[in-house]
């Protein structure tokens, strides 16, 4: 694993602890089951992630961030643009 997937991954756990990842979510109109596509789990993982009843691990938890991350790019091009 390299420091940028490290970085990621400690981003990640923090944002879905914290609930800024389901915040993310939510606000960019994405249900779980269309994350969880993305990300290649279960939608109750992606739920107990958000929940902080499990941590996202390995590369299901590379693939969340990654999406969280798009997300992310969406919602400021759309404040921008506002």
């Amino acid at each position: 694993m390299n420091p940028a997937e490290i970085s990621r991954l400690s981003r990640v756990r923090t944002d879905a602890q914290s609930g800024a990842a389901r915040l993310a979510r939510l606000n960019a109109r994405v249900s779980l089951s269309e994350l969880a596509g993305l990300c290649g789990v279960d939608p109750s993982t992606v739920w107990r992630w958000e929940q902080g009843i499990r941590v996202p691990r390995g590369e299901a938890a590379l693939r969340y961030a990654q999406a969280l991350e798009v997300l992310a790019r969406t919602r400021a091009q759309k404040d921008a643009r506002s």
